[in-house]
């Protein structure tokens, strides 16, 4: 029984920690991709001043600064 229990653990334990690093690693790449959407969005709609450069976009600072 004892045995048992302490299997449980271990097996919860590890569960957690993957699920954890899991969650680290992939919290920044989501972040970016999220960023990389709203900004294609605004571009797109009207809401930011920008230039295309072969397939990039440059921001246009309010100044007429290229970024």
């Amino acid at each position: 029984m004892f045995e048992d229990s302490e299997l449980m653990l271990k097996v919860a334990f590890y569960s957690a920690l993957l699920v954890g690093c899991g969650w680290y690693l992939g919290k920044g790449n989501g972040i970016k991709t999220g960023a990389g959407r709203a900004i294609d969005h605004l571009c797109e709609n009207g809401y930011l001043r920008h230039k295309k450069k072969n397939g990039e976009i440059e921001l246009i600072k309010l100044n007429g600064e290229i970024e």
